[in-house]
């Protein structure tokens, strides 16, 4: 098997290798790699007046009976601090006073409780608090988006408060849109994976037979396909929660922006499993194994003088050895006029 075949199959193996390695980066943010994201959404800047949150939080009626449940439970344990305790906001400009320390001013992100950053990755979300410098990362887990963003738990804090609190249309559209969107991208991650697995595998008996090429070729279609689909996916994914954010959340000043090196990682993937693909199809169309040469008949059989002349032949009629040329001298060797005539012995 020659030097050219062996190039032909360690090329798309290489590039296979490299879209595996961009894909595993892609794939392990938030999990062995903080520096990556999907896209980051940022509330450093966040204020919102007190109006405004009065128009979200309203209506609350039973903050009395929670307070005295949680009071009964406190006085159990330590009276004397039950009874230093001040008394719990009764009612929505009470408690944003609270929030505010009684001045007018805007109510901030950190006031309300919100990390300043938060990175989305493929398999969780990491976050900075407002006063730290350190990132939290939640558990990687499939379709983490389903349990992590799920606004029900909203609706029953506002039932046991005896408030309604209402979630702006826009941002249960862009949660909507999100969360199924992150799950299908995530399987179609996995799909990838395992298709460049098996390229991989495959490829490594590719150079015995054109055969296992044209399969090594089927599969790296597949999960070219596959490793496209889900870069498309986690770019759509980007430019629409990003554009959802600022549109939803931008005028209190919240802002959001998707990771440039992120995409760049995923899409050269997709450029080693482009390249890798079409090298495969090279290797079956031009880069076939050689044929072991088959037995051939000896020269110096029968047939041999069809190829390799032996020598100049008698003509007919040439009676040199007839008595009427007895006598005369011979010539030492065939005679150099004569051409060349095969299977001129079966005469």
């Amino acid at each position: 098997m020659g030097v050219g075949r062996y190039f032909c199959v360690a090329l798309p193996f290489i590039l296979t290798v490299g879209s595996i390695i961009c894909m595993l980066i892609a794939g392990l943010t938030g999990v062995a790699n903080n520096n990556l994201y999907i896209f980051q959404i940022d509330t450093r800047n966040v204020s919102i007046d007190a109006s405004t949150l009065q128009n979200l939080i309203s209506n609350i009626t039973n903050a009395e009976n929670i307070t005295d449940s949680i009071q009964n439970a406190i006085n159990s344990r330590d009276a004397a601090e039950l009874n230093s305790r001040s008394p719990a906001p009764q009612d929505v400009s009470s408690i944003i006073s609270s929030l505010t320390g009684g001045s007018s001013g805007n109510i901030t992100a950190e006031e309300l409780g919100i990390d300043k950053l938060y990175d989305v990755t493929l398999w969780n979300y990491c976050s900075i608090p407002a006063n730290g410098t350190d990132k939290n990362c939640t558990q990687a887990r499939f379709n983490w988006a389903e349990q992590d963003f799920n606004t029900d738990y909203i609706d029953d804090f506002g039932n046991d408060l005896g408030a309604n609190i209402t979630i702006p249309q826009e941002i249960k559209d862009a949660l909507n849109t999100f969360k199924p969107l992150m799950k299908w991208t995530e399987v179609v991650y996995i799909i990838a994976m395992v298709a460049l697995g098996l390229e991989l595998i495959v490829g490594l008996f590719t150079a015995c037979s054109r055969l296992v090429s044209c399969l090594t070729w089927l599969i790296s279609g597949i999960a070219t396909l596959a490793v496209i689909a889900a870069a498309s996916m986690m770019t759509a994914l980007a430019i629409v929660v990003v554009g959802a954010v600022k549109g939803a959340i931008g005028k209190y000043g919240a802002d959001a922006s998707w990771n440039s090196n992120f995409l760049a990682c995923i899409w050269i993937g997709v450029a080693f499993a482009l390249g890798a693909s079409l090298f495969w199809l090279f290797s079956i169309c031009c880069c076939s194994p050689e044929s072991r040469p088959h037995s051939r008949r000896s020269r110096s059989g029968p047939e041999g003088e069809k190829f390799i002349p032996s020598g100049s032949y008698a003509p007919l009629g040439d009676n040199r050895n007839s008595g009427y040329n007895y006598g005369l001298p011979q010539r030492g060797g065939a005679r150099s006029d004569l051409a060349y005539e095969p299977y001129s012995h079966a005469r």
